[in-house]
């Protein structure tokens, strides 16, 4: 019977999220938005034994524009204190002082620099008003445009990031039709949701910039809103919702077309759809753009170029791309696991040809717990336990509290035919990992249906647990229907695999589909196919019927 292995079918899913990785700085058009002018040498003022003995007190608020070499070109007294000897010596210690220039996308920019110096009877104390301005500006006109884009640059720069986005969700609601306000609101969900990892507001950010191009294309610079798209698009590559991604990753593209880490985002989601051929030629098209100042990266690109040609079927040009990876960086771990993945899941799978690129993976990336998990789960399949054991070990050892880790020992046990001693590793991997738990009982159960000879009674129970479990397990119904089935229980076995069908065909699971269609045309004959034949379940997917 069909043999479905809980760690080692899941193991292609499992090295898609081990390589989703991209530095957060992109690329060198990754925008660091607007950073205001700061002290680099601050003298600070003396309280004037004059004003000292006359009680003279007051605050002194200076605008000092600030050149792109950080000398003061023009200083300003914005608000004075009333009394001409305090204001005299803030403007003398402004021009004395020194400063680092603003900038904007990491480059320097002209700006004012506001900072305020209190005198009190008590002493003096500096403040730091740069927004004190733009405050009063904003306070006389709530639309005034620069003044809160101002403000909210203000607030970024204290990572004060829910204020800025207060402000900018204001301003796109009193002037929806200006464009630098929807790129302002851009720049700070952009701001917050790249520090944060915060998906949704990476979207939040990515969809402002796009309304503010609309609005005017030169709102923003294009290698901001590129960032923006490509950033959110990367994490929704990481949850593998690859319809979604691709327009995000397209549109960073498109804005950005010499990024070559766009144009393999792109790929990535065009692999993640099974759309090889444009995966491949967008693959090859980045490394035309590849700067190769990161070996690393260049090493994961012609990996998943090499990866994309394995999955379209070219053998020979997939291996040769992942050996060229791997001669690019030996210690990135891209071209090991796609390798690994490969072999694992390819029709029969070569869990011998696996285990070496694996091996390689747990040499670079020691730390590296899936990696150990899937060489013990090859050793299991191999029956050298005491190999399994030890990969196991070594992965409770990088992490106690890893559930597919410990569920290991379980399979041990099932695989040697001892019933006795899986239930405690069992349960202790479900108490690490809760919603495993109809994975595990129905692993559990094809490794007793697997065993020489099978052990149908148990195999049956940790199916029905798996079922219960989680009553949408398409594997645990099939796997409680083989174990009905080799008990000569047709009728159940039958309401079992027409269950698990449903559900793989809910799923659109085509494989999972046939895998069940064979065992029930085993029990009921060729003509009986729950596909073409009289067995077809015709109330299969609709509302309201268990299809059972």
């Amino acid at each position: 019977m069909q043999n479905i292995h809980r760690s080692i079918a899941a193991a292609a899913g499992a090295f898609m999220l081990a390589v989703a990785w991209m530095p957060t700085t992109v690329s060198a058009d990754q925008p660091t938005y607007y950073e205001p002018p700061k002290f680099k040498l601050q003298v600070k003022p003396n309280y004037p034994e004059s004003a000292r003995a006359k009680h003279e007190i007051g605050t002194v608020s200076v605008k000092v524009l600030v050149g792109l070499d950080g000398k003061p070109r023009q200083i300003m007294l914005a608000k004075s204190s009333g009394h001409g000897d305090l204001d005299a010596e803030v403007l003398r210690v402004a021009k004395l002082s020194t400063y680092y220039p603003a900038t904007r996308d990491n480059k320097p920019t002209v700006a004012f620099y506001d900072f305020s110096y209190n005198f009190t009877l008590a002493g003096l104390s500096e403040i730091v008003a740069a927004s004190s301005e733009n405050t009063r500006k904003l306070q006389a006109d709530p639309k005034n445009v620069p003044a809160r884009l101002g403000l909210i640059e203000a607030d970024l720069t204290k990572d004060n990031f829910a204020h800025a986005e207060s402000l900018a969700d204001d301003g796109v609601k009193l002037v929806p039709n200006d464009g630098r306000m929807w790129a302002g609101r851009g720049g700070a969900y952009y701001s917050d949701g790249s520090k944060n990892s915060d998906t949704d507001k990476l979207k939040i950010a990515a969809d402002s910039y796009d309304q503010a191009l609309k609005l005017d294309p030169k709102s923003a610079p294009a290698s901001v809103a590129a960032a923006a798209y490509a950033e959110y698009g990367f994490h929704l590559w990481q949850a593998q919702q690859y319809t979604d991604c691709i327009p995000y990753a397209s549109k960073a593209v498109q804005k950005s077309p010499k990024s070559w880490q766009y144009v393999m985002l792109k790929a990535d989601c065009e692999t993640g759809l099974q759309q090889y051929k444009a995966a491949i030629a967008d693959y090859q098209s980045a490394q035309q753009l590849d700067d190769k100042k990161s070996a690393d990266l260049t090493s994961r690109l012609t990996a998943s170029l090499g990866n994309a040609q394995l999955a379209s079927g070219d053998e020979a040009g997939g291996l040769q791309s992942i050996s060229q990876a791997e001669r690019i960086s030996p210690k990135a771990p891209f071209a090991y696991q796609y390798l690994a993945s490969y072999y694992i899941t390819k029709s029969p799978p070569n869990y011998n040809a696996a285990l070496n690129p694996l091996q390689q993976l747990a040499l670079v990336q020691p730390t590296n717990v899936q990696a150990q998990i899937n060489i013990g789960d090859i050793y299991v399949r191999q029956k050298n336990f005491a190999a399994a054991q030890a990969a196991y070990s070594r992965a409770m050892s990088i992490d106690p509290k890893n559930g597919d880790a410990q569920f290991g020992l379980a399979e041990i046990a099932a695989s040697k035919g001892d019933s006795k001693s899986i239930d405690a590793p069992l349960q202790k991997a479900i108490s690490l990992s809760p919603n495993s738990s109809a994975a595990f009982n129905t692993a559990i159960s094809q490794l007793l249906l697997n065993a020489t000879p099978p052990d149908l009674a148990d195999a049956q129970k940790y199916a029905d647990a798996a079922t219960k479990a989680d009553p949408n397990y398409a594997s645990g119904w099939y796997s409680l229907g083989i174990a009905y089935a080799d008990q000569n229980k047709k009728d159940q076995a039958n309401s079992a695999l027409r269950k698990a069908f449903d559900l793989f065909k809910a799923k659109n699971d085509q494989n999972g589909m046939t895998v069940v269609n064979k065992a029930y045309t085993d029990l009921n004959g060729k003509d009986n196919s729950l596909i073409t034949g009289a067995g077809r379940n015709e109330k299969t997917n609709q509302p309201g019927s268990s299809g059972v």
